[in-house]
């Protein structure tokens, strides 16, 4: 697997190519969220378009969304793109993601980084606080 971080001004562009294993995937992820730069992020595209075969499963997904509650607690204002155009990964996503018992972060789909972007630009600005310490969820 080859992956590329593109840091930028209001997020990251991770850009995987070949073939990507799940513990690859949610490698990355980490990588990402452990980065002092994730804290200010308002997105993180994973741009998926050029990966030949994949195994992020239903348990990658599941582990993902633990990730994401995890770190939405001190970054609560991103939002997570996948581009993609595998029906199957879409499917997936989409079942375990954006379930309202498994979401945190807003998760969407396209089926190109221009139309990620272009969908990122129509959306508000997220100025949800912090519940870093659990004061708010007293």
């Amino acid at each position: 697997m080859a992956c590329e971080l593109v840091w930028e001004p209001e997020g990251v562009l991770s850009k995987f190519s070949g073939r990507i294993s799940g513990t690859e995937f949610l490698d990355t992820v980490a990588r990402i969220q452990s980065d002092a730069r994730y804290d200010d992020a308002r997105y993180v595209i994973h741009d998926l378009s050029a990966v030949a075969t994949d195994e992020i499963s239903d348990a990658v997904l599941t582990e993902l969304s633990i990730l994401h509650f995890g770190a939405c607690a001190s970054c609560p204002n991103c939002r997570v793109v996948f581009v993609t155009t595998d029906a199957a990964l879409s499917e997936r996503v989409e079942r375990i993601l954006m379930a309202p018992k498994m979401k945190s972060y807003d998760v969407e789909i396209r089926p190109t980084v221009v139309e990620a972007r272009d969908w990122l630009d129509t959306q508000p600005q997220l100025l949800r606080l912090s519940d870093v310490m659990g004061f708010w969820s007293r």
